[in-house]
């Protein structure tokens, strides 16, 4: 009874990833085939495949639906806030992990409490905080600053995790050989760290590209800087029944996410499996 039961768990758990991978990709590859319909034909049957390949919903959403101008922004914003958020993170995770700093403890357990806290919760109190200081004036900073702040503490949690597997005698050999921290840091821990690092930018880049609540609150007294999210929405307004030319449209937003990934796909997986052998 036990050797069926042995047999039967692989097969239901391979009919389980089989749905949930169709339930999660058809929809984008339902946007795909309608992204090269005309629109007459995405009325005619919606579900039927395009008559032909042709890139005019693609050009027409890049130009008129200024979807190449959005594109640049959250290009812009999420460049600024990636490098923002490794840089401080990995000398604020690296600091917590191996210098001896007071409380560090402490730092830790706020860091978690503050990923706990829902976003929804601290918008009213950011906007506020952002329209007094005058930074929801000017271009692209009231959005970098809060991705930054609230990507931060997750990140430095990840990164204090692996900086604690590297081991201490490889930074008391450097420490004998005349090596600071800072050169500890960057020429012998950071190598070693590219797993951690990539599945950190993988993690911020999906949430900084594809966030909306605080990116439309931002904008909402400015057309200048919006990102694509927030674009999509005044794209749909403007576009409100050309379908094709909208899912062209998101075609064009979620492309980025999968070529990131798929650089970066070698060491994300290794980060994830890092620790699963002992040797």
């Amino acid at each position: 009874m036990s050797t069926k039961k042995m047999k039967v768990f692989p097969v239901i758990s391979r009919i389980i990833l089989i749905s949930l991978v169709v339930v999660w990709i058809y929809p984008i590859l339902f946007s795909l085939q309608t992204s090269f319909k005309t629109l007459d034909e995405f009325f005619a049957n919606i579900w039927a495949l395009p008559m032909g390949i042709s890139l005019q919903n693609f050009a027409k959403a890049f130009v008129q639906g200024h979807i190449g101008e959005y594109f640049f922004n959250s290009i812009v914003i999420a460049f600024i806030s990636l490098i923002s958020i490794e840089i401080i993170s990995v000398m604020a995770a690296y600091a917590l992990a191996r210098l001896k700093i007071p409380f560090a403890g402490l730092i830790i357990i706020l860091c978690f409490a503050i990923q706990l806290l829902p976003t929804e919760t601290i918008i009213i109190p950011l906007y506020m905080m952002m329209s007094k200081l005058g930074f929801l004036k000017i271009q692209y900073i009231a959005i970098v600053l809060a991705y930054v702040g609230w990507s931060i503490p997750g990140t430095t949690i990840i990164l204090k995790n692996f900086f604690d597997t590297v081991p201490k005698e490889l930074l008391e050999a450097a420490r004998i050989d005349g090596s600071g921290e800072i050169r500890n840091l960057f020429k012998v821990v950071l190598p070693l760290m590219k797993g951690a690092l990539s599945t950190c930018i993988v993690m911020n880049f999906t949430f900084v590209w594809g966030e909306l609540m605080w990116a439309k609150t931002a904008t909402l007294t400015t057309t200048r800087g919006l990102p694509l999210t927030v674009g999509l929405m005044n794209f749909k307004g403007e576009f409100g029944t050309d379908w094709p030319l909208l899912c062209a449209a998101i075609c064009m937003i979620i492309i980025p996410l999968y070529v990131v990934f798929l650089f970066l796909q070698k060491y994300f997986v290794s980060s994830l499996t890092a620790g699963g052998v002992k040797g």
